[in-house]
């Protein structure tokens, strides 16, 4: 049934700048008709939609569960080899734009709202459905303005959502759980040189002197700093270490200022521990000329920044200028900057995070449970400022290797969404019923090997 669902989303196309949002909720809302399951949808405006759903429980003092995903995609990459927006089944696995971003979450949310209203079984507490807009481009039609002014037809007191994952490991798997994510900030790289025919070279092309500060910037090294999220990570899987990482780890959790630093620039070598450890800082957008006759008198960069809870946008602003001199005609400014104050990190003491350790415990015998620090950002930012307890998570991820997410050719393995169902599944039963409704290690099925495009919803 999830899959299903999978296949027929990806077949929708919600991409933006202008995703189809509600034709995805009304392939969803058609589902819920077919089980009697009361819905709304909540629009913005014309152009934009939210779909709602609610399993009431029977324990009002019970505070109710959000299963939370978005409807829109980001754009389609270029270089596909697969139709983006027509899921194409081979080799296990699913392609098409969404499949793990994050229409993987709204197909499995839906087949467990409809799975549980079809056997009439009864949460304890509410579980809520809600799939939202535009969370691809800030969610100021999604989350943002839902907790504007229809709050209190959802008013949840925990979430799940995308953000985490499971880590494979040969000593033990780790579940890792978003507790919190770094904020997002993007800053403008201005390089102002002499605007001329190209014909005529100049000493102070905007352009070169741009690449120069870009160098600059590549090359510096924000202070690291040991979050709460960060320092339980690290002491939780010191035991997976090798003697040397032990012994780094230690250094890092215990010792001086000093060697803290020192440890933290060893172990940012790991791109994902550096991402734990300092702010971090990639250039994106590059802008100049757009005439191949002229050279442009200035040229810009645009650099994500991604900020650690806690961090100052404007004090990492000022250490980035302080690398320039006036007579570099350099400038720098925060075109967007994080919303302050920013949500503190989960710690792991509730009860959603039992259950996430209980199914842990279940599926992955002996894993280890983290609330983790997300490189990234979403909705999870907004839950939280909301005053909901919220973590993230997802299937089998490697956060040392290559993200397939907002890059051409966006897939999701049969195996690591039956694995993501399942945990869902089991988080599920345990936090909203207080047992097990289904066996939690049946094998996954898949058509291996078998290349097929899967038909469009009915009425497409």
């Amino acid at each position: 049934m999830a899959k299903r669902h999978l296949i027929n989303l990806i077949n929708i196309d919600t991409s933006q700048p202008e995703p189809q949002e509600l034709k995805a909720a009304r392939y969803i809302y058609k589902e819920f008709n077919k089980h009697h399951i009361d819905w709304d949808i909540l629009r913005p405006d014309k152009n934009h939609a939210n779909l709602l759903a609610r399993l009431p429980g029977s324990d009002p003092s019970q505070k109710p569960l959000l299963l939370i995903s978005h409807l829109d995609t980001a754009s389609a990459a270029e270089g596909w080899t697969y139709p983006p927006f027509r899921a194409t089944q081979k080799d296990g696995n699913i392609y098409g734009l969404g499949a793990t971003d994050a229409k993987n979450y709204t197909a499995i949310y839906t087949a467990l709202i409809t799975w549980l209203k079809k056997h009439n079984l009864i949460p304890k507490r509410d579980i809520i459905f809600l799939a939202t807009s535009g969370e691809e481009v800030g969610s100021a039609t999604g989350l943002q303005w839902l907790g504007a002014t229809h709050w209190e037809k959802i008013a949840p007191g925990y979430a799940l959502n995308e953000g985490g994952g499971i880590i494979k490991n040969e000593e033990a798997d780790i579940v890792f759980a978003e507790a919190s994510t770094k904020m997002y900030m993007d800053i403008k790289v201005t390089a102002h040189g002499t605007g001329v025919h190209s014909s005529m070279p100049v000493d102070d092309n905007a352009v070169y002197m741009l690449s120069q500060a870009l160098a600059k910037i590549s090359a510096y090294r924000p202070p690291a700093r040991l979050t709460p999220p960060a320092r339980t990570l690290f002491k939780l899987i010191r035991p997976l270490q090798e003697e040397d990482g032990q012994t780094t780890i230690d250094v890092l959790l215990n010792s001086s200022e000093q060697n803290q630093q020192e440890a933290a620039q060893v172990m940012s070598q790991d791109t994902f521990f550096r991402t734990q450890l300092q702010d971090t800082l990639n250039p994106t957008v590059l802008s100049a000329s757009h005439d191949a006759g002229s050279a442009s008198g200035e040229a810009s960069a645009l650099i994500n920044a991604r900020l650690l809870p806690g961090s100052d946008p404007d004090q990492l602003l000022a250490q980035l200028q302080a690398l320039f001199e006036p007579q570099d005609n350099i400038s720098l400014e925060i075109v967007e900057r994080p919303q302050l104050p920013f949500p503190a990190p989960m710690d792991g003491t509730d009860p959603l995070f039992a259950s996430i350790n209980n199914t842990a415990q279940k599926l992955l015998p002996g894993a280890i449970t983290v609330p983790g620090l997300s490189p990234a950002s979403g909705d999870n930012e907004f839950l939280r400022k909301l005053g909901v307890i919220t973590y993230g998570l997802g299937p089998e991820m490697d956060p040392l290797s290559e993200n397939n997410t907002h890059i051409a050719n966006e897939f999701i393995s049969e195996k690591n969404f039956y694995s993501q169902l399942q945990f869902v599944a089991g988080i599920l039963f345990d936090f909203a019923y207080g047992k097990d409704l289904l066996p939690l290690s049946a094998n996954a099925q898949t058509d291996k090997g078998q290349t097929t495009v899967a038909e469009a919803p009915a009425g497409k």
